[in-house]
């Protein structure tokens, strides 16, 4: 049995309720609505926007696309609804700018309007354009056979009933009501108010207009309030301020340094003559704001010349002791440009046959960094010349793939590339750049891959394609020289490296060689040239060459240290590595490291060491001994070291680690 007071208060609930309810009805009720023939009028002046989807034929998939698990009406429909435009006389339209997106580079640039029983007719010129106000006035090539041209009237109040027209969710024009709920000024610079209603707005419904109780324009619908219906139009009269010609405008476009607190921000204006062409408007839009971008970066790397690399004086310090990195890394100061350090790894091995690899890992400037080993079937060259063997052989080892209807599709090729280049850094290194269209999704993938023995080691990004003409392209080709790498590969893989020429060759490496004669290993760096005899040295024995910063230059490559291995997969090595005398801000440990160089001391005194299971001989050459201004003035020290390592079993150490060394024919020695 219900307890009596509970149920005393339950009825008194649903008498409230029922209060409540008839009161909402009451005030929905004030709310008038369009006239039925009046709708039937006004869609013979609204219309979709819409562009065609994209597939393309050059991407291949591991199986066929389950394009038939797709929804009806998605399997079947062949445009993307974008927006909504209006009729505004017999032959010019508006809608928001923001629809067209004109600014920004895009591979979906062909636009139309389309009625209800799904004809569509073509765009054709932009006569007035203003990203300020977002609104844009355009004509078409072709035209329906009946149109109305909507009425304007600019006179709304707060709480007039008012209706968002527009192409809601893609789903074609709808008609919902609401009312003026204030006025707000324009967020950028407040120079006109715009309307803030609370008629239900959609994505889609961007361009459309909102219309009062007789239809008439009062407003330019341009943003959809994120949490409520509390959205946003700009007032009709704002035509008026329209001017024959496509004006943008970019407030505070920045230039930021990954890691760094010092930006540059600047306003960017740009307007062409109209009548002009979709294309015309968009590609000037386009280059202007690209070349804005470079302009601020130019300004800000000005801003921090003294401070960033090549010539800050805590980066030429850091040079004298840099860190050595196993494949890729990232050059990253610290925000006050004090500290520097080299961000990234080898990476994650990723077998793809029994003599092919490829190793990833994640970037800091782009997504990934990977070193992509080539097939033995195919020479460095042949491999070097194809991005899409190169990039075909990424997707092998990470995962790349389309998802349509819940279903994950691996992309096995992209084909060949839209664009292919070959790009020298500030350091002299060659890189082969590569862009490839996904027409799908309106984005791309980017490849820079730079030659080594054993294949290509690639950055490798992807992107909106709004990016390409956004500052992108140029940030990532200004940012080439800041990538530190490590040359690495058996001896049969250098003697073909050193066979590319100038085509793929790095600066550093010209006049470079290498050859093996019989069991006598000769390699030629700027340096210094071995000449190495040891029968334990074949084609599969490795060479690994450090490469950095060069002290005695503003932006170089140069070596950090050698290491040769001669037996694969072995501890047992050979060394080579330049010291450099201690800066200003070096490190106790680094001037230690110096000091027992120089003096033959501690690590470097050319005795046997026992450390890590391995019997170490290390020494200074003070023959080696050179001096050089750094480009401060500043005089540099340089000296070799060379450094043996064997297994802890091993005899006669002391001798042939004497005879690795006299195989060393430094040029110092020569005053060269």
């Amino acid at each position: 049995m219900m307890n009596p007071t509970f149920k005393m208060a339950f009825s008194g609930l649903i008498i409230m309720v029922v209060l409540l309810f008839s009161s909402s009805v009451s005030a929905a009720n004030n709310i008038e609505f369009l006239d039925k023939q009046l709708i039937k009028d006004l869609n013979f002046g609204v219309y979709e926007i819409v562009t065609p989807k994209l597939e393309g034929n050059k991407i291949t998939y591991a199986r066929k696309l389950p394009f038939d698990k797709l929804d009806f009406v998605e399997r079947n429909e062949k445009y993307y609804s974008i927006g909504t435009a209006f009729f505004i006389n017999e032959k010019e339209l508006m809608t928001a700018a923001h629809v067209f997106r004109l600014m920004y580079f895009s591979l979906l640039h062909d636009f139309y309007i389309r009625d209800a029983a799904g004809n569509v007719f073509p765009v054709n010129n932009i006569l007035k354009h203003s990203t300020r106000r977002d609104m844009v006035i355009f004509d078409l090539k072709k035209y329906p056979a009946k149109i109305n041209p909507l009425q304007i009237d600019g006179n709304v109040e707060i709480g007039d009933t008012v209706f968002s027209v527009g192409n809601a969710q893609g789903e074609g024009i709808a008609y919902r009501a609401g009312q003026i709920a204030s006025f707000t000024p324009e967020r950028e610079y407040g120079e006109w108010k715009n309307i803030r209603f609370t008629s239900p707005a959609s994505p889609g419904n961007s361009g459309g207009p909102l219309l009062n109780l007789q239809g008439e324009v009062v407003g330019l619908i341009i943003k959809k309030n994120q949490s409520e219906n509390y959205n946003i139009a700009v007032p009709i009269n704002e035509a008026a301020n329209l001017t024959s010609e496509a004006s943008f405008h970019f407030r505070n476009v920045p230039a930021g340094i990954f890691g760094v607190d010092q930006t540059v921000t600047r306003d960017w204006f740009f307007s062409v003559k109209t009548p002009a062409s979709v294309k015309t408007v968009a590609e000037s839009g386009q280059d202007s704001l690209n070349n804005h971008w470079i302009s601020v970066s130019d300004e800000l790397m000005d801003k921090v010349v003294d401070s960033n690399y090549p010539q800050g004086v805590r980066f030429r310090n850091y040079i004298r002791s840099q860190a050595l990195v196993k494949g890729l890394s990232t050059l990253v100061p610290d925000k006050n440009f004090r500290k520097w350090r080299v961000v990234g790894w080898e990476g994650e091995k990723i077998p793809i046959t029994a003599d092919q690899n490829v190793y990833k890992s994640s970037g800091t400037v782009v997504s990934l960094h990977a070193a992509i080993e080539k097939p033995i079937d195919l020479s460095l060259e042949q491999f070097l010349d194809s991005p899409k063997i190169v990039m075909e052989t990424l997707l092998k080892a990470v995962p790349f793939s389309r998802n349509i209807a819940n279903e994950s599709i691996p992309i096995t090729s992209l084909g060949e590339p839209e664009s292919k280049d070959i790009v020298a850094d500030l350091m002299g290194r060659k890189w082969i750049v590569s862009l490839w269209d996904l027409p799908y999704v309106d984005r791309f993938v980017y490849s820079a891959c730079l030659p080594y023995p054993k294949g290509a080691i690639c950055l490798i990004d992807q992107n909106e394609n709004s990016a390409r003409k956004n500052g992108y392209l140029f940030a990532i080709q200004d940012a080439f020289a800041e990538f530190v790498v490590e040359y690495s590969g058996e001896i049969h893989d250098w003697v073909e490296f050193f066979t590319l020429g100038d085509k793929y060759q790095s600066e550093f490496f010209k006049g470079s060689s290498l050859t093996m004669q019989g069991n006598i290993l000769i390699v030629e760096l700027p340096d210094f040239r071995i000449d190495f005899n040891n029968d334990q040295i074949t084609a599969s024995s490795n060479l690994n060459l450090y490469l950095g910063y060069a002290n005695n230059k503003l932006l170089a490559e140069d070596l950090l240290r050698l290491e040769l291995y001669p037996v694969k997969g072995a501890r047992p090595n050979y060394r080579i590595q330049p010291f450099f005398s201690p800066g200003e801000f070096s490190s106790d440990n680094y001037k230690s490291t110096w000091n027992n160089v120089i003096g033959k001391k501690g690590n470097f005194s050319g005795k046997v060491i026992n450390k890590g299971g391995m019997a170490i001989i290390r020494q200074g050459l003070d023959k080696t001994k050179m001096s050089f201004a750094s480009i401060h003035g500043l005089q540099i020290d340089k000296v070799f070291a060379t450094g043996c390592y064997y297994e802890t079993s091993a005899t006669a150490i002391e001798t042939d680690c004497d005879a690795f060394s006299q195989s060393i024919d430094f040029k110092t020695e020569h005053g060269d």
